[in-house]
């Protein structure tokens, strides 16, 4: 009835996430919005095209500020039961080390990734209607 998740696939998302989309978006969502131009009515000498970019900047900064509040929500509903929050926070809001979040923690290496992977698991589904990170086999 319900397609299996492929957690390997799924974990992998997250942390591509974390790593490269969420400090984009970071940066994205702290861009200066009165550094946006005004936009130009003046069509000599275009294509033709009738799209708005700076409308379009505007919109990509205000998804980017979504993502980013989000992605900070999500993590704080985060159980701690088995430290799920603390590592994703550690790692990902305060850009700590794998080594610093584990000490933090309370775990050796081995209990750490093990509960990291799950963390990412649970961060995924919790996330799914905003970003989806999920893949089902």
């Amino acid at each position: 009835m319900f397609p299996e998740l492929d957690k390997k696939q799924t974990i992998k998302n997250v942390k591509y996430y974390f790593e490269h989309d969420f400090p984009r978006l970071k940066a994205h969502a702290h861009m200066n919005i009165a550094s946006i131009q005004s936009p130009h009515f003046d069509t000599v000498g275009t294509s033709g095209t009738a799209r708005n970019t700076q409308e379009n900047k505007v919109m990509d900064q205000l998804r980017a500020q979504e993502l980013v509040t989000a992605t900070y929500e999500t993590i704080k509903i985060c159980p701690d039961k088995y430290k799920y929050k603390t590592i994703l926070k550690y790692c990902y809001l305060y850009g700590q080390s794998n080594a610093e979040t584990m000490e933090v923690a309370g775990y050796a290496s081995t209990r750490y990734y093990e509960c990291k992977n799950n963390a990412f698991l649970y961060f995924a589904e919790a996330f799914q209607d905003y970003y989806d990170l999920q893949v089902f086999s």
